[in-house]
Order: structure tokens, then sequence, then C-alpha cells
């Protein structure tokens, strides 16, 4: 409190050093930037020097000293303590400062807590934090007590920077310690929190968050001190939830705002979640004020954000959060969500599902910002509509109803009120602006994706007729809007299993015009989309049936889709180009002369690409398995995949000679249901061979192993016939692929699948096997000695399973073939 007040503690100081250091940093805030440029190094060659970082506290904390002098002292210093403070330390370098300079450093910044400027006051706040990290208790057993004489203080600045410390501090309290530290904290808190003519509105929101932490961390430390939560935090529990409803119920100007909302809110979340129990008894009290506060901020965010007819007043707190009603409203979603994870509850759901509803679909609407931004770039659309790792509140509010809905016990009644819910939003319609009514439709739309679960199971009612009329087949009467006509085919497609199949023919044209390149191109990733689901929905006969008018313009638009599309496009366009490969082995043939270019066209740019990549090893697979493109895809394909493997690595892209051994095993399980084609076995086998054996890449050694599997799966005879210039079968050069893999030099991921390769040798060339058995064996029990990967263990030892399962080798032939390396369960103890 002393050093609060501006009392500094005398000490002696290094004046050279200080001057050195002030010149620096009047260089280095002046504008010249050379002499900028000279002072920062000549502040890295004094940053080793043993008063720096003290030197450095006492500009900081002086009132003396200009603003800007602390302010970059105070940024200095923070950087000091990060790289220097612990040798434990990420960014440590050398010298560690001595326990004198760590002392006087620890002295002063306290200090620094209550002064006058929040910007100083949150830098010194982190620059303890920061010390407290390494060195409390053990080294600074007197913060907590300077900390929580500065909360009872009644200075607003020094509460103020003693929160910001105890943000940071409050997450490093260990089990032993906390017994100790919220009894004395947790009344503090709460003093700060009532006083609202006293504290600002974010030293009170930090108030909360140190509590919510401290309450978390007594829920942790439950289950190995089953007392701490009836000691420590359930007596002061009534208390402070009488304050939270205050708080979310007070209209008082200054009381509260958005941001201190959120935070009494996310604090309610943690303590439904941790003490259900206790706090069952005040949960109506707690469920009411969250329930007006989201009925209120509900038109706000429909005129404000969905609509930007009246900016909302968002405020920013010290560290840059956005804090506006968006904040709060994300908080009360996850405030519904713990209610439904306690089956003591979810019981208070149920009674406001519809109103629940209603109020989630009005945030599921799409925000002026979104339209302009997915309609100016397909890529954003594409990026941000249910991506899983966006965060929006539109995503917040669908992935609320949908978790509703997969609740077994809610799963009924949610359906209900879903459909409550969008009736109610469609009568509402007309007062809506009109050039915004759409918006409502298309968040009715993917308000239904939510609930499809019950409707396809059959455990609800649904008259598909109706729906159309009342809502699909309206928002498809004009292409004015893309976002709500593509939103409509996708739907669409997710609900095909259970429409008429004379709707699914009238949805399928829309969607083949949806697909021509004159159509906008947000709605052609939503009718490619829209594809991919009415392919996988619709089985069996009717798929063939329903799609077979529309199959070729759907084919001849995706193909031209695919040669435009972007690398976040590709994936959603190959989706539903090698599902609809698979519909009609008639119609795929007739689209190979453009199908198959592409295919390799975009294989070769894309390899890289993971997605990508892995859509067009489906679409490979599948036009395999077409007989009428086999020809053409083996032309296009073998040419490509010899250069590939005669290549060097330095003439290729990196991974793509692996993602060509992957094609390359689709293809000849594809191709070999009747015999390998001859070009296969005598032009690509050996090549492929000849690239594992001078290769010791993982990647190029594990496809490349599974290339091999594929080769002996459909062609062993063939293998078996084929012999080299030497006279070498393909059987031997398959031993030869199985020794290296196995060879104990080479990375231990080469030998992953090595087992399955074995087994099939073994399964399929049982007329060479006694030659060779020996020899394989061996080199699998050498690899065994190196072997630390357990899934790689396995792999090997599946081997010997098998060899014993089959009755190929009884265990004691089989240890004598394993000699000299016998007993072999040398290796075998660990696992």
């Amino acid at each position: 409190l002393e050093l609060a007040r501006g009392r500094r503690p005398r000490g002696s100081m290094n004046r050279p050093l200080l001057s050195a250091i002030s010149g620096c940093l009047t260089a280095i805030l002046g504008g010249d930037q050379q002499q900028r440029r000279a002072a920062e190094e000549e502040m890295r060659a004094l940053e080793v020097t043993e008063d720096y970082g003290v030197i450095l506290a006492e500009v900081m904390v002086s009132s003396a000293s200009p603003v800007a002098y602390r302010q970059l002292a105070s940024v200095i210093l923070k950087q000091y303590v990060e790289c220097h403070w612990s040798r434990d330390s990420d960014k440590f370098c050398e010298p560690v400062p001595t326990d004198v300079t760590k002392a006087a450093i620890r002295r002063m910044l306290p200090a620094g807590l209550g002064d006058s400027h929040s910007k100083i006051r949150a830098t010194v706040a982190y620059a303890v934090s920061a010390i407290a990290h390494w060195d409390w208790p053990e080294s600074w057993p007197e913060l907590f007590d300077q900390l929580v004489l500065a909360l009872s203080s009644g200075d607003a600045n020094l509460v103020h920077g003693a929160m910001r410390v105890l943000t940071e501090f409050c997450h490093d309290v260990s089990d032993l310690q906390m017994p100790h530290v919220a009894p004395v904290i947790f009344p503090q808190l709460l003093r700060i929190l009532l006083q609202p003519t006293v504290y600002s509105v974010r030293t009170r929101s930090r108030a909360v968050h140190i509590f919510n932490t401290c309450a978390t961390l007594i829920y942790a430390i439950s289950a190995a001190y089953p007392e701490a939560p009836s000691t420590l935090l359930l007596p002061t529990l009534p208390n402070y939830v009488a304050a939270f409803v205050y708080l979310l119920s007070s209209r008082e100007e200054g009381s509260t705002d958005p941001g201190l909302r959120k935070e009494v809110v996310m604090a309610l979340c943690s303590l439904l979640r941790s003490f259900p129990s206790a706090m069952a008894a005040h949960t109506m009290e707690i469920v009411t004020p969250v329930w007006n506060i989201l009925q209120g901020t509900t038109p706000v965010y429909v005129q404000s954000v969905v609509n930007c007819r009246e900016p909302e007043n968002s405020v920013c707190d010290s560290d840059g959060e956005v804090l506006g009603h968006e904040s709060t409203t994300f908080a009360i979603f996850e405030f519904i969500s713990a209610l439904s994870e306690s089956r003591r509850l979810q019981r208070l759901l149920p009674p406001i599902l519809p109103d629940l509803c209603y109020h989630l679909i009005a945030h599921m609407q799409i925000t002026e910002d979104q339209v302009h931004s997915w309609l100016e770039d397909v890529n954003q659309f594409v990026e941000e509509d249910e991506n899983e790792f966006s965060y929006s509140i539109r995503l917040s509010a669908h992935d609320l109803i949908q978790m509703l809905a997969e609740e077994s016990a809610l799963k009924v009644s949610c359906y209900q009120a879903v459909m409550s819910a969008i009736e109610r939003h469609i009568q509402g319609t007309p007062s809506h602006p009109a050039e915004h009514r759409w918006k409502v439709h298309e968040a009715c739309l993917l308000a239904v994706s939510c609930v499809l679960e019950p409707l396809k199971a059959g455990e609800v009612h649904f008259d598909c007729q109706p729906f159309a009329e009342r809502l699909l087949l309206p928002s498809l009467a004009s292409t004015a809007f893309p976002l709500l006509t593509g939103r409509c085919l996708w739907l669409a497609g997710k609900m095909a299993a259970i429409l008429s199949p004379e709707l699914v023919s009238q949805l399928l044209e829309i969607v083949a015009r949806a697909l021509e390149p004159a159509q906008h191109n947000t709605l052609r990733v939503l009718a490619a989309k829209a594809t991919y689901y009415f392919c996988s929905e619709l089985q069996g006969r009717e798929r063939g049936v329903l799609l077979g008018p529309c199959l070729p313009r759907l084919l001849d638009s995706l193909i031209t889709m695919a040669t435009e599309a972007s690398e976040e496009t590709l994936p959603l366009v190959l989706e539903a180009l090698q599902l609809l490969a698979q519909v009609d082995k008639k119609a795929t043939a007739e689209s190979s002369g453009r199908l198959v270019p592409v295919a390799m066209a975009l294989f070769l740019k894309y390899s890289h690409d993971p997605g990508a990549s892995s859509c067009l090893e489906e679409l490979f697979e599948a036009l395999a398995a077409t007989p009428g493109c086999q020809e053409s895809l083996l032309t296009r394909l073998l040419p490509t995949a010899i250069d590939i493997l005669q290549s060097s690595d330095s003439q290729l892209p990196l991974g793509l000679v692996a993602a060509m051994l992957d094609v390359l095993v689709l293809v000849v399980r594809g191709c070999g249901s009747a015999g390998l084609p001859q070009e296969l076995v005598t032009q690509v086998f050996p090549r492929v061979v000849q690239r594992i054996l001078a290769s010791d890449d993982s990647s190029v050694l594990q496809n490349g192993g599974e290339c091999v599997r594929a080769f002996l799966s459909t062609g062993v005879e063939q293998l078996a016939a084929w012999k080299d210039a030497a006279g070498c079968s393909g059987l031997q050069y398959v031993v030869r692929v199985i020794v290296h893999l196995l060879h104990p030099g080479r990375p231990e991921f080469s030998a992953a699948f090595v087992g399955k390769l074995i087994v099939v040798f073994v399964n399929k060339a049982s007329i060479v096997l006694s030659q060779h058995l020996q020899l394989l064996l061996r080199s699998v029990l050498s690899k065994m000695q190196v072997v630390q990967t357990s899934s790689v263990m396995q792999s090997l030892l599946l081997v010997f399973a098998h060899l014993i399962q089959t009755e190929v080798c009884s265990p004691p032939p089989l240890l004598l073939l394993a000699e000299p390396f016998s007993p072999p369960t040398c290796s075998w103890r660990p696992w």
C-alpha cells in the first residue's frame, strides 16, 4: 500500500546504466529511424547487465517520468521477464537475473498496480503475473497478501490493477493453496461486484471471471478432496447467485453492460455443469433473467446485425475483446446447453422450447455482412458455411438446436417446437422489410435440417406435400436470392429419402439448372452440395430411376465446375462428382472423354492438398470400377504414372510419388476383378518395385507396399508368370519389397502395413512360400529388434499369429525357421 501511494523503495541505483537506458528510450520514441535502430541495438546489448531490469522497473513505477517513457519501459520489462526470468520459459535466453535483482523488481512492481494510467496498470499486472507464475509462493510469499490488501484498499485504480493480476494468478493456484485463497478472496470479490458506484463495469467483470476460475478449480480438486466444494464454495454460493440475478436483472445505467452479463452467464454455466445438485435450488431464480435477456436481445440483434438498420453500440475491454449483445448471446446459448446436459435440469426446457426455437431461428438468419461477403467471394462462403471451426451467432444457434434435437428425451418435442417456431416465423414474415424476408425463409430451412433424424426414423408424423407447398417450392420460385434458392436445394437433398418421387424429380430438375455456368457461383456450390445429398440419400434402384433423366446434365455441369474450382470449392464438387459417377456406369462411361482428362489434370495440380487428393482418389476408384472408363483411364494414367515413378525426387513436387502410388492401388483393385490388364503387370509393376527399392521415404514405402499388396491380391497368377530380362518373377519382386520394408535401417513406419502384405503373400503365393518363408521370418524378427511403436509391432506380430492360426507353420518349426533369433519371445515380452 505504501508503494501504491507513491513511496518508492530506496536503493543504490546504477546511474550510468540509468542514463544509457533513458537515452535509448528517448531515441526509440523519437522520429529518426536510424537513431531508433541504433538505440534498439544498444538496448539489446544492455539487456545482459545486472541492473537492467531494476532500472526499467524504476522508470516504470516513477510518476515523475513521462507516460510514454513508462509505457515503453513497461513493454520492454515485460519482454525481459518472458525471456530471462526462468530457464523453464519457452522464450528463455541467458542471462538469468540474480536473486538480488529479482527481489528488487518484485519489491517495486506492485507500486504500478495503482497507477493512474490504465495502460501502465495493465502492463505492470502482466509483469507481476508472469513473475508470480515462476516465483509464487516460494520466492514471493507475500504477493497474495498484497493483492488482498489492494482489493480492500478502496482505491479503484489499485483494485483494478490487482484484479488484472488475480485473473492470471488464480490459474496457478494449486489444490493445497486453494483452501487458503478462496475464503479470503471470495468475500472481497463479492464486495467489489456489488459496488457499481465505486468500481467500473470492467473491474467488476474481472471479479466475476476470477470467481468463475476459482469455482472451476475447486471442482477440479474435488476428486482428490471431496470436502472442497462444501467448505470453500457452497457457503458463499447463495450470495453469489443473488448477486448474479441482480446484475442480470438490473437496468440501472452504469450498473451492468453486455460484457459483465456475459461473464455472469458464463459463471452460471460453470456452476451448472460442475455443481448441478447445489444449483438445482436456484435454477428458476437464474433462468428467468437469462431468458428475459435473450428475449430482449433478439430484436436488437435482428435490427442491428442481421438487417444493419441500427448500428449496435459495442465496446471493447482492455484486452481488445468486443463486448456487445453478441458476446452475451453466445454465453446464453452456452447456458442453455449446460441446462440440457443435466438430466435434473433438462426438465425446465420442454415448456420453453417453442419460444426458444423461435429466438434461435431468428439468430440463424444470414447477416447483411455475410450476404455481401458470401455473394462476392464463394470461397468465403465455403469457409464459413457449415464450418465447425467457424465462430458465429448463426452457427452457434444452429448447433444448439441440433444438440437439443439429439437429446433422446427432447428429440420429439424439439422437432415439434422447431416446426411451431417456423410456422410462427412464416406468419410474421410480412412484418419484415421486403428486402430481408428471404433471410427468415432461409433460416427456417436451415432449422429443419437440425431435426431430420426423427423425420427419417419415422418417429414423428410428416406430410411432405404441405411442407413443400408451404416452404420448399415458394423458396424456389425465383433465383433473385441465390443463398435462399441454394439452401432450399441443399435441404431438399438431405430430405430426398422422405420426399415423394414426383417432388424429387421436380427438385432434381431445378438442381440441374442451378449447376449451369450462367448461375451465381454461390448457388452452384450449394447445388453441388445438394447433388451430393441426393446421391447419398437415394438408395438402390430408386436412385438410378430418379437421377437418370438429369444425370448427363449433372455430370457435365460438375465436370465444368471442377475445371473452374478453387482449392476451397474443389473438394465439394469432387465429393458430388464421385458419387454421381457411381449412379449409372453407362452414363459415366459416356462422360469419360471429359471426366478422365479432368481427373488426371486435377490430380497433378492438387496432389499436395489432402482434401482434394482424397476426393480424387475416390473418383479414380469409381472410374476404375466402371468397365467403360477403364480403357480411357489406363490410356491417360499409365504414361503419367510411369513418368512419375521414373523421375527423381528433385524433378517432382513433394508427395506426388506417394499420391500416385495411392491412385495405383485403387486402379489395380478396380481393374483387377477380371484379371489385371497386361500393361499394368509388365510396365507399371516393375517400376513401382524399383521406386520402392530406391526410396527411404516413409510415405513412399508405405503406399508402395500397399500398391504391391493390391497387385498381389488381384493378379498373383500374372505376377508369377511374368519374368524380367534376368528371369526374376513378379513374386520374387514382391519378396524383395518385403525384405526392403523390413530392413532395420529403414524408417520404422515403413513397416506399418507390411504385416498385411506378408499375410497376403502367404495366402496367395503358397506355390513359392517354402522358398522364401525363412527369409521373410528372419526379416520380420530383425525389424522387431528395433521397433518402438506398438502399432508397427502389432503389424509384425500379425505375421506369426496368422501362420499359427492357419496352420501354415506350427510353433516349434516356426521357432526353428526363426534361428538364429530364437527364442523370439525376447522381442515380444515387452509387448
